[in-house]
């Protein structure tokens, strides 16, 4: 029987998935990367199924080690498969070098991280965090918030989940949906074989630029909903900060590195903007860049670990198609899988 390693946390988070199948022996194991080598030795696996770790090294060389004996010659010998869509920690360098194949879970965390983007902008214009630790101490204030109709809703980056974000926003809360991406609107709209018009109606979206800079200063909260990239890394620094109201509020649910972290508790402790909520950081568990920059001791954020995704039914997505892909892999039918570039951006 083929043995397919799983990393704790992820195994943990979709447990019912991963111990219902029958067709491989599946096995929880550390996600540190020496402990992973190790188990890929001991257990001879060909596949592991991994999280947001970092991959420098030892990973490859276990995996490529196994394939040659078990003489594997096919175009992939091994694979790594992402339980999620991000794979910043994966070298893909590396996997090139070792014909290891690299796959995400694309669209299976759309929804969670969408509704999730509100909840975080309900918390903080509506101070429930405020309220349930004054309540906590005994205090009942007095803490006036801010609806979320009527306000102009910048989304940055209108993949799958920025449109998700649009939709529910326009839909669900009467708010005024702006929209910047890269990519031009006709691009977008034919990306989905409709028309601009159409494009724009059934998203929600009023208006679109690809010049982020000539909406920001319009907008009450703006939301990110960026790819990890070298482009995106620190693209919400002083800079556009200093466009935004002071009255607005940003919303991180994308990636840590898209927010310059020194650079917004600057522009929160100044009072520049009304506030932040953060569920993604630069460094994961985290930690300040600096110790007198410690987002941590501001009261006008809410920092949040990761949650986003942190749902049953998209654990339950994720797992279903990261197992997909590990099915596809032992069939060879690569093409069929959620190949992500084997290049590093």
């Amino acid at each position: 029987m083929k043995t397919v390693l799983v990393t704790e946390k992820e195994f943990d988070k979709a447990s019912e998935q991963f111990s219902e199948n029958s067709e491989w022996a599946i096995l929880s194991v550390p996600s540190e990367e020496a402990n992973l080598a190790e188990c890929v030795r001991k257990h001879a696996a060909c596949c592991v199924i991994v999280g947001v770790n970092k991959y420098t090294g030892l990973l490859y060389e276990a995996l490529y080690e196994i394939s040659l004996k078990k003489g594997i010659t096919t175009s992939y010998r091994s694979l790594i498969a992402r339980f999620g869509v991000g794979h910043d920690g994966i070298d893909k360098t590396l996997a090139r070098q070792r014909n290891i194949a690299i796959t995400n879970t694309p669209g299976v965390l759309s929804r969670s991280v969408a509704e999730y983007s509100f909840w975080l902008m309900g918390a903080l214009l509506r101070n429930i965090v405020k309220g349930d630790n004054a309540v906590r101490k005994g205090i009942f204030p007095l803490l006036i918030g801010s609806e979320l109709y009527g306000k102009i809703l910048l989304i940055i980056g209108t993949g799958a989940i920025g449109l998700q974000v649009a939709r529910i926003a326009r839909l669900g809360f009467g708010m005024r949906v702006f929209a910047v991406d890269r990519y031009p609107l006709d691009e977008l709209a034919g990306r989905m074989n409709i028309s601009v018009r159409k494009f724009l109606n059934e998203s929600g979206i009023e208006q679109y630029s690809s010049n982020v800079d000539i909406l920001l200063p319009q907008a009450d909260i703006v939301s990110l909903h960026l790819a990890p990239t070298l482009q995106t890394r620190h693209f919400m620094s002083k800079s556009r900060f200093d466009l935004m109201k002071s009255t607005a509020i940003l919303i991180n649910t994308s990636r840590g590195h898209v927010v310059n972290e020194t650079d917004l508790f600057e522009t929160l402790s100044s009072g520049k903007i009304a506030g932040a909520a953060l569920d993604v950081f630069e460094t994961e568990p985290y930690q300040p860049v600096n110790e007198s920059t410690d987002l941590r001791t501001l009261n006008n954020i809410i920092l949040t670990p990761h949650l986003g995704s942190s749902s049953v039914e998209a654990n339950r997505r994720m797992a279903e198609s990261a197992l997909q892909n590990v099915k596809l892999f032992f069939e060879g039918r690569f093409n069929e899988m959620n190949l992500i570039s084997n290049k590093n951006e």
